[in-house]
């Protein structure tokens, strides 16, 4: 995908370079300067960049793979017209990598107001592909086939680039009426990693998306009243419908040497809404909203058009539809000095009006499976405060939800699904009571420690005959939640400010009766924030934060073909993150700033496998199956140095010198086989291998000259 070098703005990787912040010799504190809040300062800061190193992982998102030269150029500009009190501004970033975006606005108060916007976001993968494919970013691929030598094809670096430009105006037409249009427009290409097979064999997607969005609403803001309603729509496009895909030397005209994947096919939404709110009375408040939407997806399904590819009888469309309703009130009252109620009401109706298709005939018939759902939710809170500064909240909230079970077919007449895998609910319903107490303790000190406890059920399961009868979905399983959040601000000393913030949650989940899923977790956090100003010219900044997120999983294992039990696995999950942060900010003269940060983040992900085979005696084996291993733990460290200096040349000229230099490690095996090697696509066809820097460092040096005006 080509990329241009010299474009707009900075990237997210140095978007902290171009933090400019002001220089100068502070006023006479009796007096009160206005001038910023009349005539804003502008700025523009041009200079040049250097990247170097590997920067694979750093430069997901800014496009920055290896050493590159960049310009660094980004700003902003605020003007007024006195005479008619309109504004015009214009901001600029990231002007000098994948990562711009650009902002026009022209706004008379009161009035009218226009702004137009433009933002690239690019998306790399970080790793390199090196394979045979033919026909990258196309619709037709071929297989190498037999296996190229690992190794010896073509890099790929695969990544997609977004672009987006918008319009956003809003219209007084009277003193409390104001209509408001927004559209964006977004076009996205690029190559995504795919596959196709039941063995391994390596694909591209290629990617060459467009979407339209528009929301039109006329506003209404009275004393007492307030209502906004309008329309919502949705537009999305795929330049490509099937990609055709087969082995090198087979035979084209047979029908079997190919391999259609599939790609989003076209589809649109639209959407009337209108919400609003009505003051009863100064301590009385009532709101509502309520919206209706249709998504449709209705066109042309390309594999009708290829001879013998769909059964007879198959739909030339989709057909599809999903209708939505939503609708809300909500309350907030204060009958008492003291005591402060909100209640709130919710129905939402996801009604699915796609019809069921056959899809695969056979001795194996799958249907398409068109899901509806409707969910009723309310919320009462109330919150009293009492005496010593404190104050006690406490609410339920309660959501009840009926769910539809798609139905495929029933061949031996057993009453099961024969098309279904996983278990599903037709009804499903959760309860949360919340408590939480705060306390002013002093000028200083401030506190508020909170609990909460959730529980879900559900009415039986509605079993299938792949689901074996034990298998426990997460998202709709018997869930038992518990919370714990206790937070602490408090200003030690004039100079010294700390935040405590720690956090606890625990899930048990079931029935019993499904063993195979998750059966417990429980998740913790708990971070500290400190701000010290060492003296008028110099402060520091730190923070640290721990997190560890556990889970406790049983898994089962079926053979493919005659469905018999194979093996049982326990899997104790970890996943556990340490993160430290410094900043120092100083000015050692009347014309010098200067500031550092440090940052460290580690996280480590455990699996702790215990895999239980089952022999043939129907008794537990402790050991593992041949050939088979638990799973390796995953470490990745990021370390993050970031220095800069600003002098300034005059009044409103400044220079600026930044270096950052960024270090990641990681043991990631996801694209490694057990030995370590680069894992590899295929055996007898293929060959594409999979190449990832475990081991990166970077550093970026920038100088810049930002000028300042009004």
């Amino acid at each position: 995908m080509p990329r241009t070098r010299h474009s707009f703005a900075l990237t997210a990787l140095a978007a902290a370079m171009l933090a400019v912040p002001a220089v100068g010799v502070a006023e006479d504190e009796e007096e009160v300067d206005l001038t910023p809040l009349i005539t804003p300062e502008n700025n523009v800061a041009v200079g040049i960049g250097q990247f170097a190193g590997d920067r694979e992982q750093f430069g997901m998102f800014d496009g920055v793979r290896d050493a590159e030269t960049v310009i660094l150029l980004d700003g902003e500009a605020h003007m007024r017209d006195e005479a008619t009190g309109t504004w015009t501004t214009a901001t600029f970033r990231n002007l000098g990598l994948d990562s711009r975006e650009a902002t026009f606005g022209v706004e008379r108060q009161g009035d009218w107001g226009l702004n137009l916007h433009y933002n690239q976001i690019p998306r790399f993968a970080p790793y390199t592909v090196n394979t045979g494919l033919q026909g990258v970013g196309s619709d037709s691929l071929i297989v190498s086939n037999p296996s190229i030598t690992p190794g010896s094809g073509t890099d790929l670096k695969l990544g997609t680039l977004r672009e987006i430009v918008g319009i956003d105006a809003f219209k007084y037409l009277a003193p409390r009426l104001s209509f408001k249009i927004n559209f964006k427009n977004e076009e996205k290409e690029g190559t995504r990693h795919w596959g196709r097979g039941g063995q391994p064999e390596f694909m591209v997607e290629p990617i060459d998306w467009s979407t339209q969005q528009v929301e039109m609403s006329l506003n209404y803001a009275g004393k007492k009243f307030q209502m906004a309603g309008g329309y919502y729509g949705s537009w999305f496009s795929n330049a490509n419908t099937l990609v055709d895909t087969i082995r090198a030397g087979d035979d084209p005209a047979v029908l079997g040497s190919h391999i259609y994947l599939s790609l989003p096919l076209d589809n649109q939404a639209h959407q009337f809404f209108v919400d609003g709110g009505y003051g009863f009375t100064p301590t009385t408040r009532g709101s509502f909203k309520l919206s209706y939407t249709r998504a449709t997806q209705d066109e042309h399904m390309p594999t009708v058009d290829i001879a013998g590819l769909s059964a007879a009888g198959a739909p030339s469309r989709l057909d599809g539809r999903v209708d939505t309703i939503l609708g809300q009130l909500g309350l907030s009252a204060r009958p008492l000095p003291n005591l402060h109620v909100v209640a709130n009401l919710r129905y939402h109706d996801v009604n699915d009006k796609t019809p069921a298709w056959l899809v695969v005939t056979g001795a194996t018939q799958v249907h398409s499976t068109p899901l509806s759902y409707e969910t009723l939710s309310g919320k009462l809170e109330g919150t009293y405060r009492l005496p010593a500064r404190f104050s006690v909240t406490a609410g339920v909230d309660q959501k009840n939800q009926d769910r539809s079970i798609p139905f495929g077919n029933d061949a031996d007449l057993d009453g099961l699904d024969n098309e279904r895998y996983v278990p599903m609910r037709a009804e499903l319903d959760e309860t949360t009571y919340r408590v939480q107490l705060r306390r002013s303790l002093s000028d200083t000190v401030n506190g508020s420690l909170g609990y909460a406890h959730s529980e879900r059920d559900g009415s039986t399961y509605a079993d299938a005959v792949h689901s074996h009868g034990g298998i426990n979905p997460i998202n709709i399983s018997d869930r038992d939640r518990d919370k714990v959040r206790l937070t602490v601000d408090w200003i030690a000393t004039d100079r010294l400010n700390l935040q405590l913030n720690a956090e606890h949650a625990q899930d048990d989940y079931g029935p019993e009766t499904n063993p195979y899923g998750l059966l417990e977790g429980n998740a913790q956090l708990y971070s500290l924030d400190a701000d010290f100003s060492i003296s008028s010219q110099w402060q520091l900044t730190a923070w640290l934060s721990h997190d560890n997120t556990e889970a406790e999983q049983f898994n089962g294992r079926w053979d493919r073909i005659t469905e018999d039990h194979e093996v049982d696995r326990f899997s104790e999950l970890k996943e556990v993150g340490n993160s430290v942060g410094l900043g120092l900010r100083g000015r050692p003269t009347g014309k010098l700033t200067v500031g550092a940060d440090v940052q460290w983040t580690r996280t480590k992900s455990q699996y702790q496998d215990t895999v239980i085979p089952i022999g043939e005696n129907g008794d537990p084996d402790t050991g593992y199956p041949a050939g088979v291993t638990p799973l390796p733990d995953i470490e990745n460290n990021i370390a993050r140095i970031g220095l800069f200096s600003e002098f300034a040349l005059r009044k409103n000229m400044d220079l600026r010198l930044d270096l950052i230099h960024e270090r990641w490690r990681t043991d990631d095996w996801s694209w490694q086989f057990s030995d370590g090697t680069p894992f590899v696509y295929g055996t007898t066809t293929d060959g594409t291998m999979i190449d990832q820097r475990y081991h990166q460092q970077s550093t970026f040096v920038g100088v810049r000259y930002i000028f300042k005006f009004r």
